[in-house]
């Protein structure tokens, strides 16, 4: 079909391999099932039925479910039922097993042995099976196989052109559920009578552990080759041909489906259980919670992006590696309410919650204190107390200041002893060792002698006494940040405040950020930058485009992006966008923003606490929630930016009139708007992609979409046009989109190129005719025009007169011409027996001329030669003297002393060179070369002209710009 072509339909089981290695690399580090993001859908969410008896993705992208209300297609924003209508040819609604085929095919049976091929946008009815079909299989030679339900094994031998012969029975009298293919084509069968091996289409029964599991639900193929089953009593795997429990606990469970994901995980299905993965010998169950709860596993499949879809009796769940992990009380932490986080080392950080202390290592959490410590205090802040120790400062509520050492907690100071509050917000250790920490009601500074200092907005310029944040900048300068404002110690101890009132009249200073010559505060409008080199404040914030005001925390990657917490999810910024609007460069800022529906627990990041962020040296970011730690690693979600995306056409309409964009590629004439429909099938962020489109014959460059998934154009005109469609992650790299569609809008009548000739023709067939008439109307006129001929012909003796002057004067530069030279040279030659009368003539030609006219143009050259003959009348003075010869050549007449001859011509070319042409032409100049004779060296002026013009020929040999006289040798050899 010429008119359309799918993006990366049939690329994309080459791009697959592309992804899957991506993806795996991101989905290998998912170390618990309860890391997994989870999502699912019902028929609340647009599912016909909530059974998925089977899942497929086909070549364009396209993931299908199969349920008893017929086959659903998604694209990643919503489901499209394709059910029993003429449309599809489907024998019943109720499907049960899917197959992708080659050329983006799919095959679609089930109930009533009903059997459809799906091609792109249309459907082929198949011959039914005689009962429902519960599996499907296309073997080397592309013959059909078919497993029958309470019948058997089936298969139809292919014919070519999409046909096949009569049903051969293999296998009867079983109910058979699915089929296989090994690497080699053996082909295997599970039946509610055994595992089938098929030979040369003979079956025949496969061993089993004696007395065991007459039943197998499910069979498939390790990565490995080996042959895997699913039974009432776990998974078994045959290994040296030989079945071995695949994990002993399982016998219990009855097992529905077992499957290998990309990387070795093995995927267990079960009847009450839910699903279950075994990784590494480690059996994890998906908590109830988290899925459809106590739901019957019916089908499996890993996509292209890596994410694992399961088919169950209530719906349909997706586990995908979302950019965020969640390490909460899951996972070993001592509460899920986080206020502060700080790495330890590399790999540990602490964290402080509602309930106490934690260290996170390795994604796991576990209790920083010893089962002897007694109560647990509320945890607001910490720090280290130097680099070097392992001792750590803790913040509490009620508490005060606690040291941390080796799993113990011990009281250091309180508002008993030396605390205006025992509540301690924010904790910092400056160069010189002092100790300063923030409370609800003011700052303390501890020196290393044990000295305390209160500051607060009663003995100092403190703007508030309700402290937040604590950060020391790369001046040494303490920096406090509060409820009413900011403001910092100089050098020599003194508090400045900074005003902030044009910042939007911000107050509330949740957290700092500082680089070399940068503090950012996250404040409660927006992120407010100081410059430390000049004390500039300005506003990153509404303005340029966020859409919130108040931020927590402020961290950068190691990407070029900025991370900012907030009590609505995370948000993704690049830093150079920033540092732009910040400078007054720009006004609009790009974000991307994350919450629940990219793994995180809850949107709702702490704040006012500190610090609150963290990141460590391999790349992960950490920041404190509502419930628990919420942890992303930047290099997982630049992984999803990398992929390029299948993106297809799903509908296109004329006037909107849809049509089959597989059949139908012409509008008809007069048709003023064309629209379409696509997608990018990505299903990680799908919500999030971006697209752009360009027709071409419309449109020069690409059209920027956004998130949107129409594209309409008006009025165009009658051609031919192509369709392109580009997708992309945010931050990623738009895919390479081959056109999608072609399509012509015909013409009206009088449009068509055939009517349009016709027109013309008939136009100058009509004009012939005028003209004729014309010829008529003229020779009427004939003779009235000869009466007025004789009237005018005194006239035009007159005017004869006239252009016989004119015929002796050139038009271009208004010298004489070569006829009225050569009268003026015979004159004169005729008066040369007056012995004191001596004459020279010189020929004069503008070098390289020729390349004038090539480089510049004719009319440059004609100005060019207008110049030459206005500085020749100039220098000579007499017009009679001076003529132009023909082209780019003069003829000079020369009356004086011939041994002053030759100084007065090289004069003269000294003269021309130095006319400055610039008005003419940028950078042009001209030189000339000049050749001449003597009167007496020949008898008649022909002569002297013919010597002249060898001198001349002589100057342009020599090389030009230079003057030339004719030599006594030239003289005989020209007379001879």
């Amino acid at each position: 079909m010429t008119g359309i072509r799918l993006l990366a339909c049939y690329g994309v089981q080459i791009c697959s391999v592309f992804l899957l290695i991506i993806s795996s690399s991101a989905y290998a580090v998912v170390e618990h099932i309860s890391d997994y993001f989870v999502e699912t859908w019902t028929s609340t969410d647009g599912l016909p039925h909530n059974s998925i008896n089977s899942i497929a993705q086909t070549r364009d992208g396209y993931l299908w479910f199969a349920t008893w209300e017929g086959v659903v297609r998604y694209n990643g924003i919503n489901f499209q039922v394709f059910d029993r209508n003429p449309q599809t040819g489907m024998a019943d609604s109720g499907t049960r097993t899917l197959l992708p085929m080659d050329n983006n095919g799919l095959l679609v049976a089930g109930a009533r042995g009903s059997i459809t091929h799906r091609q792109s946008y249309g459907w082929q009815s198949l011959r039914s099976a005689p009962s429902l079909v519960n599996g499907a299989l296309v073997d080397d030679a592309q013959n059909l196989w078919l497993a029958i339900e309470g019948l058997g094994v089936v298969i139809r031998p292919y014919l070519g052109n999409n046909l096949y012969g009569p049903d051969r029975w293999l296998l009867t009298d079983v109910s058979a559920y699915r089929l296989v293919k090994n690497k080699d084509g053996v082909i295997f069968a599970a039946t509610d009578k055994g595992l089938y091996r098929f030979n040369d289409w003979q079956a025949s029964a496969m061993e089993l552990p004696i007395g065991r599991y007459e039943r197998i639900n499910y069979v498939s193929i390790s990565l490995n080759q080996e042959l895997v089953i699913a039974t009432d009593h776990g998974v078994w795997i045959n290994i040296e041909e030989s079945f071995q429990s695949l994990f002993a606990p399982l016998e219990k469970e009855v097992v529905t489906l077992v499957e290998q994901d990309n990387v070795g995980n093995w995927w267990i299905g079960t009847v009450n259980s839910g699903i279950a993965r075994l990784k590494n010998q480690q059996l994890q169950f998906l908590e109830p919670s988290r899925g459809l709860p106590y739901s019957r596993v019916f089908s499996w499949y890993q996509d292209i992006e890596g994410s694992i879809w399961v088919g169950t009796n209530a719906g349909i769940m997706r586990l995908r590696d979302a950019p965020f992990i969640n390490i909460n009380s899951d996972k070993g932490l001592v509460g899920d309410y986080v206020r502060t986080l700080l790495p330890l080392d590399d790999r540990r950080v602490m964290v402080g919650t509602s309930r106490g202390l934690s260290i996170i290592e390795d994604g796991l959490a576990h209790s920083a204190l010893t089962p002897q410590v007694g109560a647990r205090p509320s945890i607001l802040s910490l720090a280290k107390v130097d680099q070097q120790s392992a001792k750590v400062w803790v913040g509490t509520v009620q508490k005060g200041l606690l040291l941390w050492q080796n799993g113990q907690l011990r009281p250091v100071l309180d508002e008993h002893n030396g605390l205006p509050s025992s509540e301690v917000r924010a904790i910092v250790t400056d160069a010189q060792d002092n100790l300063w920490i923030g409370t609800d009601n003011g700052i303390v500074k501890r020196t290393p002698q044990g000295v305390l200092t209160t500051y607060n907005k009663n003995n100092t310029p403190l703007p508030d006494d309700y402290i937040l944040a604590l950060a020391v900048d790369s001046e040494g300068k303490l920096w406090v940040g509060s409820a009413v404002g900011v403001a910092y110690f100089d050098a020599q101890g003194k508090i400045r405040p900074v005003d902030l009132t044009k910042q939007e009249q911000a107050q509330y200073v949740f957290g700092f950020y500082m680089e070399s010559d940068y503090v950012w505060m996250a404040t409660d409008r927006g992120i407010v930058r100081y410059r430390l080199s000049d004390g500039s404040l300005s506003l990153v914030g509404r303005a340029a485009g966020l859409p919130i005001d108040k931020f927590f925390q402020m961290l950068r990657d190691s990407e070029g992006h900025v991370w900012l917490s907030s009590n609505r999810g995370l948000w993704k910024l690049n830093y150079d966008q920033m540092l732009a609007v910040a400078d007054g460069m720009s006004t609009q800022l790009e974000f991307e923003h994350f919450d629940e529906g990219d793994g995180m627990a809850t949107s709702q990041a702490n704040g006012g606490t500190n610090p609150a962020s963290a990141s460590l040296p391999n790349g992960e970011l950490l920041f404190a929630t509502a419930k628990g730690v919420a942890s992303i690693k930047v290099q997982r979600l630049q992984q999803l930016s990398e992929l390029r995306l299948p993106v297809v056409l799903e509908s296109v309409s004329f006037d909107s009139e849809s049509i089959n964009p597989d059949q139908q590629y012409v509008a008809a004439a007069g048709t003023n708007r064309v629209s379409f429909g696509y997608v990018g099938l990505g299903f990680v962020m799908s919500e999030r992609l971006q697209y752009r489109t360009k027709l071409e014959g419309f449109d020069r460059d690409w059209s920027y979409r956004g998130h949107n998934t129409q594209a309409e154009y008006t009025n165009l005109a009658p051609g031919k046009y192509r369709f392109f469609v580009s997708a992309r992650y945010p931050y990623g790299e738009w895919n390479d989109a081959t056109f999608s569609y072609v399509f012509i809008i015909e013409p009206h009548f009088w449009q068509r190129k055939d009517v349009i000739v016709m027109a013309c023709m008939l136009f100058l067939v009509l004009a012939v005719s005028m003209v004729m008439w014309r010829i008529r109307i003229l020779k009427r006129r004939e003779l009235y025009l000869v009466e007025q001929v004789a009237l005018q012909t005194q006239k035009l003796r007159l005017q004869a007169e006239k252009f016989e002057r004119l015929s002796k004067e050139d038009d271009l530069t208004g010298l004489a011409n070569r006829r009225a030279f050569d009268m003026y040279l015979k004159q004169a030659f005729s008066r040369l027996q007056n012995p004191d009368q001596q004459v020279s003539i010189a020929l004069l030609d503008i070098d390289h001329f020729k390349q004038i006219n090539d480089r510049y143009s004719h009319i440059i050259g004609d100005q060019a030669i207008v110049a030459v003959s206005q500085e020749l009348l100039r220098y000579v003075g007499d017009k009679t003297r001076v003529a132009r010869w023909g082209g780019e050549e003069f003829t000079i007449l020369y009356l004086g002393d011939p041994k002053q001859a030759w100084g007065y011509f090289e004069k003269l070319r000294c003269k021309i060179e130095q006319v400055d042409l610039s008005s003419v032409a940028p950078g042009l100049s001209v030189t000339v070369s000049i050749g001449f004779a003597d009167a007496k060296q020949a008898e008649s002026y022909e002569t002297v002209l013919k010597l002249a013009d060898h001198a001349l020929l002589t100057a342009k040999k020599l090389g030009r710009n230079r003057v030339v006289k004719s030599e006594e040798w030239q003289v005989k050899s020209d007379l001879n």
